[in-house]
């Protein structure tokens, strides 16, 4: 019999049981550690994964295991050439919660843009009237808006600054520059969108060229002391230089979906706290409508695979069977 684990922490799997192969079977084993995934998982022939670590010495322990079907966009938790050499396919799905992360990122552009934060908090604690509170609002059409990297979610939220009459301006070294024409974006350098941006919005994937990019170093680049928004991958900016760079004015507020850390120490952060920052525990993919989506993808992809449609699924590594 086929059997499959469901590794992240979920009540039920009726959505998923829907969709799996027809006679495999599926449990739910929550799994966080390299230990968990090794005691849990002997016997198993695929898994569905959020953010569990699948290294090498988890995928040796497990000889059997075929498929690790992440119930995410990302996959930084597994070691894809591991799973490479090991024959292991992993797939993803890339699209699932596109429209809302742009529609979260916008929220926290305009969020921190219009200061909601400051005027709800001088209204609600303060229990005063000040429209006169915060001065220094620009009109939104009149701001550039940089991407940092040029994917399905940064091509939504350009279709919605659009909307706004915002100037937007993209920097990414895949660029598709037919899809940057159709929809008004200006190809920069990186150098450039540091210099020319208002706003700058991270849709880049974690890589090891985009881990801990966001330095001193670019933030003395940005001329126009942009806001910094980050509905992406925590780990490309480094949160101490940010830290720095708001309290040295090089930055005028951020909006943070994900930080450094998956399960941080909001207590010892130097983020918390502040009326310019706004921090959401990475809920930027949340709906009921995503929410489904994903559940059924995870464990629909498995019997795609096993179908052999591979044209149909997100296969990072590569592996065909």
């Amino acid at each position: 019999m086929y059997k499959i684990v469901l590794t992240h922490p979920q009540e039920t799997a009726e959505i998923e049981e829907k969709f799996i192969p027809e006679g495999a079977t599926l449990e739910i084993k929550h799994s966080p550690t390299e230990e968990d995934l090794i005691k849990n998982l002997q016997d198993v022939d695929a898994v569905i994964s959020a953010y569990e670590p699948f290294t090498a010495k988890v995928m040796d322990a497990l000889p059997k295991l075929k498929i690790i079907s992440q119930a995410a966009i990302g996959f930084n938790s597994v070691d894809i050439k591991a799973a490479a050499e090991r024959g292991i396919a992993v797939l993803n799905n890339p699209s699932y919660c596109t429209p809302e992360v742009a529609d979260h990122t916008m929220a926290l552009i305009l969020t921190l843009d219009r200061r909601i934060k400051e005027f709800d908090k001088n209204v609600q604690e303060d229990k005063e009237w000040r429209y006169d509170l915060c001065k220094d609002v620009t009109r939104l059409s009149e701001q550039t808006l940089g991407l940092f990297g040029f994917g399905n979610i940064a091509r939504e939220v350009a279709k919605r600054a659009n909307a706004f009459g915002m100037k937007i301006i993209a920097s990414d070294p895949y660029m598709n520059m037919e899809l940057a024409k159709q929809l008004n974006v200006e190809v920069v350098t990186m150098e450039e969108l540091m210099e020319r941006s208002d706003i700058i919005s991270i849709h880049a994937p974690l890589t090891d060229e985009t881990k801990g990019y966001f330095t001193m170093e670019k933030y003395n680049m940005m001329k126009k002391k942009p806001l910094i928004i980050n509905a992406g991958r925590g780990a490309i900016i480094n949160e101490d230089c940010l830290a720095k760079a708001l309290d040295e004015g090089l930055v005028r507020g951020a909006g943070l979906d994900v930080l450094e850390e998956e399960d941080p120490d909001l207590r010892q952060s130097k983020l918390v706290g502040r009326n310019n920052v706004i921090i959401t525990p990475h809920v930027a993919y949340y709906s009921q409508t995503s929410q489904y989506e994903i559940q059924k993808l995870s464990a629909q992809n498995i019997d795609t695979y096993l179908k052999g449609e591979y044209d149909k699924l997100s296969i990072v590594n590569g592996v065909r069977k």
